[in-house]
């Protein structure tokens, strides 16, 4: 006989069954019935666990989410202050930006997004702040308020994603020239700095649901 699932890992499974769904329908095309078909339970378990729909898709975003940021965050603190700074701002693979488009496209209708969406869009300033803060550090770059560059070049990194991923407008290359040459401007960075300091993504590797 099987081994009963606590209440946490059938959460965490629950989840998981979301997330995957959410990647192939997006935000707006995942039902509970769904949810329920994928994990194999019935459709009154879910509600047991989430009262709507809409509190389970903010949650499953939430901890794709925050599962990301900490791999980023342990990922960005063994390099090197330029290295990481470059490594954040250049293009993301296209399953993590789309999950981010879409998350944009729905947080209107649904208010639980939303709140999430707007939580882990300022952990990400967070994040550029303090890469900034650490070329500034070590005495590379200049900022009288990384703030306020943060949310610069987090709005036009997002800018440039939205054309890259969802229009196809610009590719990869001259999307990571736009947003790399924006901050070595921005910065005082010598010009091409960025990018000979790791041409590599960095960050928005989901974690495997």
């Amino acid at each position: 006989m099987a081994e009963r699932k606590t209440s946490d890992e059938r959460r965490d499974e629950i989840v998981r069954a979301t997330l995957r769904l959410v990647a192939t329908k997006g935000f707006a095309g995942v039902t509970l019935r769904d949810v329920a078909a994928e994990v194999g339970v019935v459709h009154g378990l879910i509600r047991h666990y989430f009262a709507s729909r809409d509190d389970l898709v903010a949650a499953a975003f939430d901890d794709a989410v925050t599962r990301e940021l900490a791999s980023d965050r342990a990922q960005l603190e063994g390099l090197e202050p330029l290295a990481a700074l470059a490594g954040w701002l250049s293009a993301t693979p296209e399953h993590h930006y789309r999950v981010w488009i879409d998350a944009w496209s729905e947080a209107p209708r649904t208010p639980a997004l939303a709140t999430a969406l707007d939580r882990h869009h300022r952990d990400c300033e967070r994040i550029l702040i303090d890469l900034i803060e650490r070329v500034v550090d070590a005495g590379i770059a200049t900022s009288a308020d990384p703030a306020a560059d943060a949310r610069m070049l987090t709005a036009v990194a997002d800018g440039v994603a939205v054309q890259h991923h969802a229009m196809d407008i610009i590719g990869v290359d001259e999307a990571d020239t736009i947003v790399l040459g924006a901050a070595e401007q921005r910065l005082g960075l010598a010009p091409g700095s960025l990018a000979r300091a790791h041409p590599a993504p960095a960050r928005g590797h989901w974690a495997a649901v």
